[in-house]
């Protein structure tokens, strides 16, 4: 497969809360000391596409003044070609228009921390052996 201009293909935002995996609004929230009750949830996820297939995305959502992304992906053809990082940026952009205090999110140890951490992210807590064998990192990103 030979990708081309893969770095200036433009990115299609994509908003669909009919995902069952990805529909917040009927959960119940358990408040800890708080009389703050959570805004409804608003999605901001972005799908990347070469042609009219879709290679990669970021699925998440706002809340609490932070944007939590859940899910970053990216054909493994289509690695190493900075979509990556033109998603992280979107995010973000989307995280700033929002007034947000910024980004979490987490990654296991097999997976691309270095590449969060490149883009600015700090390591705040880590899980371990969950899966066995694993660490599970929790990132973020103040604004």
């Amino acid at each position: 497969m030979e990708i081309k201009n893969i770095k200036d293909q433009n990115f299609e935002k994509i908003i669909d809360t009919n995902l069952h995996k990805f529909n917040r609004e009927n959960c119940e929230w358990i408040l800890n000391n708080t009389e703050e009750k959570p805004t409804k949830t608003k999605y901001c996820n972005f799908g990347v596409y070469d042609n009219d297939k879709l290679i990669g995305g970021a699925v998440g959502y706002i809340a609490w003044k932070w944007y939590f992304l859940d899910e970053l992906w990216i054909e493994e053809v289509y690695r190493k070609n900075g979509i990556g990082t033109k998603l992280i940026n979107e995010i973000e952009k989307c995280a700033k228009e929002n007034n947000l205090l910024g980004v979490r999110m987490e990654t296991w140890s097999f997976q691309a921390r270095e590449f969060y951490e490149k883009m600015g992210y700090e390591v705040y807590a880590t899980f371990e052996d969950c899966p066995p064998g694993t660490i599970d990192y929790f990132l973020k990103k103040r604004f």
